[in-house]
């Protein structure tokens, strides 16, 4: 599988719009797939800046590879991965007074854009392959 592009950011919200130009910027994907991808791409930087624990932050890398398809490739540090993972099943959507948001719908919004997504759980970085 080959890689078109890729890019690494540090875990801030300030790189939200660099990670949005950087999809947006792939030359030869149709519109429908740079929209899946950019919104499959931002909810789980949104969640490694909101959840991610990691005794040294790094950057977040980000590849865009195509083959049959395309497939998005997020790896990072992280030391909690299970916890998102059994966060997949168990977090019901819901609204949080608190925020005032609701939550638990992300992830599962990711899982209806893609055509599957793969976890791969290491001892200090793992990664998620999402293909479009």
């Amino acid at each position: 599988m080959g890689v078109i592009r890729q890019i690494s950011l540090s875990p801030v919200y300030r790189n939200l719009p660099v990670l949005e130009d950087f999809i947006r910027s792939c030359s030869g994907m149709d519109d429908k797939t740079r929209d899946r991808a950019t919104l499959i791409a931002t909810e789980y930087f949104d969640n490694i800046i909101c959840h991610s624990k990691s005794l040294f932050k790094g950057q977040v890398l980000f590849q865009i590879r195509k083959n049959n398809s395309y497939t998005l490739f997020i790896k990072y540090r992280t030391c909690n991965f299970s916890r998102m993972l059994n966060a997949l099943d168990s977090t019901a959507p819901h609204f949080d007074r608190l925020s005032r948001r609701y939550r638990g719908l992300g992830l599962r919004m990711c899982s209806n854009l893609s055509s599957r997504t793969e976890y791969h759980k290491g001892l200090f970085t793992s990664s998620i392959t999402i293909i479009l």
